[in-house]
């Protein structure tokens, strides 16, 4: 007679692991989340608003708009994409990032080859709205956009504030002195 059957060894040994994998999801997460504030206070000491990091390229975003492509002795891009590896299907302007008044970004499309966005391609001449942790793929090249919040919202309050002051400045006529 056996006194302690599999079927409860078994039973015991998933009730054990349902509690490690538990914490190993905590784990996980925490990683997760100190990656995540790392990344967000790496971005803003560099005074950018986002970045487009891929596995040679990493560029802070520090202008509201920025284009993509390849560099040349006759066209220059604000993130040359030769950097990250072949990049002779990329066109010398491939995309645009732009931040909108709102604070939210986009890429544009402007070259010929489709860009993908987390899997979803852009057309050429078409755009998509741009998120933290977006995975962006070109021509086979892979990069992430991520971006700090609270960078673009102190960007945004600045600017609020300097069209306030120069709105202030600005004085109107009586209708009668023209």
């Amino acid at each position: 007679m056996d006194l302690s059957p599999d079927y409860e060894d078994s039973y015991l040994s998933k009730k054990a692991s349902q509690y490690w994998h538990e914490d190993a999801k905590r784990n996980i997460v925490r990683l997760e989340q100190c990656a995540r504030s790392s990344m967000q206070r790496a971005i803003a000491s560099q005074g950018a608003f986002a970045i487009l990091y891929g596995r040679n390229v990493k560029q802070y975003i520090k202008e509201t708009e920025v284009i993509l492509g390849r560099a040349t002795e006759d066209n220059e891009v604000d993130i040359d994409l030769r950097k990250e590896g072949r990049a002779n299907k990329i066109s010398r302007r491939q995309a645009l990032i732009k931040m909108e008044e709102d604070g939210s970004f986009f890429l544009k499309n402007i070259g010929k080859s489709s860009i993908f966005l987390n899997g979803k391609e852009v057309a050429a001449g078409h755009r998509l709205c741009l998120s933290s942790s977006t995975l962006i793929e070109i021509s086979g090249m892979s990069f992430v956009f991520e971006m700090n919040h609270k960078s673009v919202r102190r960007y945004l309050v600045n600017v609020g504030k300097n069209s306030k002051e120069k709105y202030a400045k600005f004085e109107c006529s009586p209708a009668g002195n023209q």
